[in-house]
């Protein structure tokens, strides 16, 4: 069986291979579920590893068909890789869950066919079950939606019907070639001068996280302020807009020259119930913003300009062009696809990386346990080196802060964690 690759699944791989390259580290994020109780050790290996075997393609590389295609290269389920649980008690308090978590994020994984890990981290009052996922087998939907699916092995419930095939798409060319065309003009506009973007050090380094809980009346509080603002189910833009602010601040503390930003926001229309039986690969688009600096301190005119610009591009088709022109990069090895991509993205393309996930996970619990809270630990690429990652799990919204050390020191970083913290406590 051949699971031909997307070509937004070709630019996952290839994102896979940059980050490999520059730090031997790929393309992969965590999820992470804190519990009320641990579940049973021996159990939790046990089911899992009976739960995987149903998922012959978690074992699979990529690989390339005669007709040139890239594809998933599946190994028989006999072969399947039993699930590494790592146990840890963190030897002082509470504080100190992220460290182990953000530890596994910043590991290789063990070799090709190697794609999931996880993570039982418990301290003296809590427990986090962390799932250390490679974004080319799942995106951030993908990841919670697989727990999910996990969630129903476990009560015997039958799962949705999984869709592993994915034709070539070694057709209409014309349609690609016509999309090639827009996207190309739409980038050139958008690059057409260098947009603000905060330098950093070509090194190897760990990426850090900062994780922000609101509170459930802190949450309720953001999503009115949120929706009298922006509009009801308007959540995105209204916290793009205040990010940007936010980050606006730091990129003029630091005097990084430039007058526009642009922030790649990526969009998925995805039911939960359709994430269920689309888990595996990558199932998204993009949106492109481009931000001029002089207003930005109006609200007002800065939601308007970002509910102009996504209305504008869902109007020119801008995120279906994008997916359909990718599917041309597929014939070019992850080298060159790196190559063009560095060409076309002139070194800098993005200011920071921006994203909002509503919960795929439909569960109250994890095995027998409580599921009390749900967020991520996203490895951003560098460029830009910077990422702020919002999600929601039963009305209560996280916040992640993903950076590197040689972006901005700790200092700009809490300044950064207080502003989006003070998010829940405007009026």
């Amino acid at each position: 069986m051949k699971r031909y690759l997307t070509g937004i699944d070709w630019i996952v791989n290839s994102l896979d291979y940059i980050s490999k390259t520059q730090s031997g580290i790929g393309n992969h994020s965590e999820v992470i579920l804190e519990l009320k109780k641990a579940p049973g050790y021996t159990s939790l290996e046990g089911l899992l590893n009976t739960f995987i075997k149903k998922f012959p393609l978690l074992n699979g590389f990529p690989s390339r068909a005669i007709n040139l295609c890239p594809y998933w290269k599946v190994l028989s389920a006999k072969k399947a890789l039993p699930v590494w649980i790592k146990s840890i008690k963190p030897k002082n308090d509470d504080s100190e869950y992220l460290l182990p978590l953000a530890a596994q994020v910043n590991a290789a994984f063990h070799n090709k066919r190697e794609h999931l890990i996880f993570t039982l981290v418990q301290t003296n009052s809590r427990t986090f079950l962390g799932m250390t996922f490679d974004h080319r087998l799942l995106d951030a939907k993908g990841a919670e939606a697989f727990l999910h699916l996990f969630q129903q092995f476990y009560e015997n419930k039958k799962p949705p019907q999984i869709s592993h095939t994915c034709p070539s798409h070694l057709n209409n060319w014309i349609e690609k070639l016509l999309a090639g065309k827009q996207i190309n003009r739409f980038l050139l506009n958008l690059t057409n001068e260098p947009p603000r973007a905060l330098p950093f050090a070509p090194k190897q380094e760990p990426c850090k996280f900062r994780v922000i809980h609101l509170t459930c009346e802190q949450s309720k509080r953001l999503s009115n302020i949120a929706y009298s603002h922006a509009g009801y189910l308007m959540f995105m833009p209204y916290a793009l807009a205040r990010t940007i602010q936010i980050m606006h601040q730091i990129f003029q503390e630091k005097n990084i020259p430039g007058s526009t930003y642009i922030i790649p926001v990526p969009i998925d229309t995805r039911t939960k119930e359709n994430a269920q039986k689309e888990t595996l690969f990558n199932h998204f688009s993009f949106f492109f913003f481009k931000i001029e600096t002089d207003r930005i301190n109006d609200l007002a005119w800065l939601l308007a300009e970002i509910k102009n610009q996504m209305y504008e591009q869902v109007k020119n088709k801008v995120p279906e062009a994008i997916v359909n022109a990718s599917f041309l990069m597929r014939i070019a090895s992850l080298p060159m696809v790196n190559f063009f991509l560095k060409l076309m993205i002139k070194k800098h393309f993005a200011s920071f990386s921006f994203s909002y996930l509503n919960n795929a996970y439909q569960q109250d619990k994890f095995m027998q346990e409580e599921v009390q809270n749900i967020f991520h630990l996203p490895r951003t690429p560098k460029p830009p080196g910077i990422g702020i990652f919002f999600n929601q799990f039963k009305n209560q919204f996280n916040i992640t802060l993903s950076y590197f050390d040689s972006i901005l020191n700790d200092v700009q970083i809490d300044q950064i964690a207080k502003s989006l913290e003070a998010l829940g406590n405007e009026e």
